[in-house]
């Protein structure tokens, strides 16, 4: 599997490698942005701040999740995190045991199996490709299963989940008694209009979720992301974050601020500049011989089906054409036999990286396949 690292490494050594694996979106952060962090960094905000976050901070994102998603939240549900994969960590630190066990998507983030190891749980992938199976969930609960996490916009595949599968699992959640984790770090990069599941009336004493201002941003580097949830499971997070990492500087959360104050501006540029990439791209893919490719409800990623072992492609491709993309199975076996395609960095090499995919497709350059 291609990662960060490694492509860092090979580029090291001088080579060229175009890369359709990066989940970093080329957006350069807003200067407007970046001079809120620095104005806050000149006027000495170098010190601790309060371990649960900016008090101005936690009340625009709890507006904010009112307006979005319908449900009323208040400031004391938000705590403020480095970014949405501590969240997502402190979140299931707080509630699983060694030996519990945690339904995934499958495919679904990498991320998502290694924070539950990293707790002592156990990780029980459910298919996920084409939605919930509701039979399946079923039949893989155990009584040692707390809880399920639901991505949504999902990463690989960029699929909206749909209202009425929304409500099933939220429903399938209240009969077993199961916590929730909702991941929508995605959401803001939806091109057509986004259900979101804490909406579901019931669930405020079950949901947990989980948000970043990474990719809505472009500020990944900045590690910026809120947990939202209820007691007890918010008061352990706390409690991680203190005894952890403390605080979020308050520069960074300064920054988050100006941020949410330029969202009706800077979301739609975003969202354009991403959609222009995928439409052309998803054309291209989808011409190739033996390729289904599906145009996403939401993200930056395609997730087309090859034909052929998806791991050998990725080696292939690298190997030949110095070209970058995440094998479909990194993401869970429903993932074989797919690639994930990252449409991040510059377009016109996008269009390079297409032209050499296309080019290894017709001249037979696969081994292993």
């Amino acid at each position: 599997m291609q990662n960060s690292d490694q492509i860092r490494s090979l580029r090291e050594t001088g080579r060229r490698i175009l890369s359709l694996s990066s989940g970093d979106p080329n957006l350069v952060t807003d200067e407007r942005i970046v001079a809120a962090g620095c104005r806050a960094l000149q006027d000495g905000d170098t010190h601790y701040t309060a371990s649960a976050g900016l008090p101005r901070l936690r009340e625009r994102l709890a507006a904010r999740e009112c307006v979005r998603s319908g449900r009323q939240i208040n400031a004391d549900s938000i705590l403020i995190t480095p970014g949405g994969k501590f969240a997502l960590y402190a979140a299931l630190q707080s509630m699983v045991d060694p030996g519990d066990e945690v339904l995934l998507p499958d495919p679904g983030w990498v991320s998502y199996a290694a924070c539950v190891r990293l707790c002592g749980g156990r990780p029980v992938a459910v298919s996920s490709l084409g939605g919930f199976d509701l039979d399946e969930l079923r039949a893989r609960t155990t009584d040692r299963t707390r809880a399920i996490i639901v991505n949504s916009p999902l990463n690989p595949t960029g699929r909206v989940i749909p209202k009425e599968e929304l409500s099933a699992l939220a429903d399938f959640a209240r009969e077993r008694g199961l916590w929730i984790v909702f991941d929508q770090v995605y959401c803001d990069l939806a091109y057509d209009e986004f259900p979101f599941l804490q909406a579901e009336p019931g669930l405020e004493d079950r949901l947990i979720v989980v948000d970043s201002f990474s990719k809505t941003f472009g500020m990944t580097g900045w590690r910026l992301g809120a947990f939202i949830g209820p007691e007890p499971v918010r008061k352990a997070v706390a409690k991680i974050i203190q005894h952890s990492i403390y605080c979020v500087p308050g520069f960074v959360q300064q920054a988050g601020l100006r941020a949410l104050e330029l969202e009706a501006e800077l979301l739609p540029r975003y969202r354009e500049h991403f959609h222009k990439r995928l439409v052309p791209t998803q054309a291209a893919l989808a011409r190739l011989a033996g390729w289904e490719c599906p145009l996403p409800s939401a993200g930056f990623y395609l997730f087309p089906r090859i034909t052929g072992d998806d791991k050998a492609f990725a080696r292939d491709l690298l190997d030949t054409k110095a070209v970058a993309v995440m094998p479909g199975s990194a993401f869970g076996a429903a993932g074989a036999g797919h690639v994930r395609i990252a449409l991040t960095c510059p377009e016109e090499e996008i269009a390079e990286a297409v032209a050499a995919i296309a080019d290894f497709e017709r001249s037979g350059n696969r081994r292993n396949v």
